[in-house]
């Protein structure tokens, strides 16, 4: 049986290995994320043999286990046809079947032609990911992105010297919990007769909180953006590997036009410097997301999929 270990700091230096090395640029093969989101994932690890095993362990029940893809090189077939039968052995010693949840379209592929029949394939649209090419989303080029560049250059020419966007520091944490505060309270308020929508925005905020609790540790950086000295919004996030960068959370005041376009701007250019590409995750069936984040032309829509193992 696999021995897993819930996500804790002193794992990182390894998980982040294997997923920086191993998990094709996506955001949901991240240490940063597990570690925030552990409350909603309870993402737990098991390296064993060169692979590394992610439970999620908060998404299980008594008749089915969830886990990711087992990361590992990918070259030698009877390899990777062991760590799949070891997840499929995990779950079974624990009287369930197996779930691979958000398996990219490769991780798919591996999987089905080394267990044919085996699992039930599932395409998952709400978990697909959107990567854009950071050289073009800063430079914003051609007709197309056009207004863009130009509210981009307004937002600057309105509030001038009123306006500061810097790199998070220790110092400013406390103020962006107090920004993020008022931000979730008025988004609560918006929403006071979706109780979906107001689970999803508490189970994000206690992942902001987990953020902003060990923000240095875990690998973030962001930037923070003011107004005459109040926060107005920020965005953070962390690598993902060696040419990908995961833009995690941005928040704003919904009543300063064209916040969440200087923000998504500054962040690239000032925290993803060397990197060829931003993931800007999913979009979780939010049509207002899915609309903004195709209107930005996406370089790769990463497909993500869901296997389930067939009953034997």
């Amino acid at each position: 049986m696999l021995e897993f270990q819930p996500v804790s700091l002193s794992i990182r230096p390894v998980v982040q290995a294997y997923m920086s090395r191993y998990g094709e640029g996506s955001c949901q093969h991240s240490f940063a994320a597990s570690y925030c989101l552990r409350d909603k994932y309870g993402d737990s690890f098991c390296e064993h043999d060169g692979f590394l095993y992610t439970l999620r362990a908060k998404q299980c029940n008594e008749r089915e286990r969830v886990y990711l893809f087992p990361m590992g090189g990918t070259s030698d077939t009877e390899a990777v046809r062991q760590a799949v039968s070891n997840v499929l052995n995990d779950a079974h010693e624990n009287g369930a079947t197996a779930i691979f949840r958000t398996l990219t379209a490769r991780a798919k592929d591996i999987v089905t032609s080394l267990f044919p029949g085996r699992f039930s394939v599932e395409a998952s649209r709400d978990y697909t990911e959107y990567i854009y090419r950071i050289d073009r989303m800063v430079e914003l080029p051609g007709h197309e992105l056009a207004s863009r560049r130009k509210k981009i250059v307004r937002f600057f020419r309105y509030y001038g010297e009123r306006c500061m966007i810097t790199p998070i520091t220790e110092e400013h944490i406390g103020k962006i919990r107090h920004f993020q505060h008022r931000w979730l309270e008025a988004r609560l308020s918006d929403n006071e007769d979706d109780p979906s929508a107001r689970l999803q925005l508490e189970q994000e905020n206690a992942g902001i909180q987990a953020a902003l609790e060990d923000f240095f540790s875990i690998g973030l950086s962001g930037i923070v953006l003011t107004i005459d000295g109040e926060v107005r919004g920020y965005e953070y996030g962390a690598p993902l590997s060696d040419e990908c960068f995961d833009a995690m959370v941005e928040k704003g005041d919904r009543n300063i036009s064209s916040v969440y376009r200087v923000l998504n701007h500054e962040f690239l250019r000032l925290c993803c410097e060397g990197y060829k590409f931003v993931n800007w995750e999913e979009d979780l069936g939010s049509e207002y997301l899915r609309k903004t984040k195709t209107l930005y032309k996406p370089d790769i829509m990463a497909e993500k999929f869901i296997l389930r193992e067939n009953n034997q």
